[in-house]
């Protein structure tokens, strides 16, 4: 295995946060249940039904309820634009659920300040 491998690639922080969410699938314009696994302030890696037509660059609009850890507190009750990057089917054989890996579409803090 080459040491390049394990570098890490994420530039923000990712947090377990496992919590029951809701999303639609635009593409399907269908409305499934997903679990989040881990959440950053720039995506979050979830599990999704096995069955749900998700493929990367679909977009998302993501529904957050109950988000309990103080790090990632904002995202609680509020829906957010995301898209799929990483869809990974190796999951189905551990999990019985698709992994998905989403980044959120945010408006940069200096762009909401300069239109409010």
């Amino acid at each position: 295995m080459c040491a390049t491998a394990s570098v890490e690639r994420r530039q923000t922080r990712r947090y377990p946060v496992a919590s029951n969410l809701r999303f639609v699938h635009q593409p399907s314009e269908r409305r499934l249940p997903a679990r989040s696994i881990d959440i950053s302030d720039s995506g979050m890696l979830m599990y999704v039904p096995a069955t749900t037509p998700v493929k990367e660059g679909h977009m998302l609009m993501v529904t957050f309820s109950d988000v309990t850890r103080p790090e990632v507190f904002d995202l609680g009750h509020k829906t957010i634009s995301a898209y799929v990057i990483r869809v990974d089917r190796k999951a189905l054989l551990t999990t019985g659920h698709l992994a998905v890996g989403i980044r959120f579409n945010r408006i940069p803090a200096e762009a909401q300040s300069a239109t409010a």
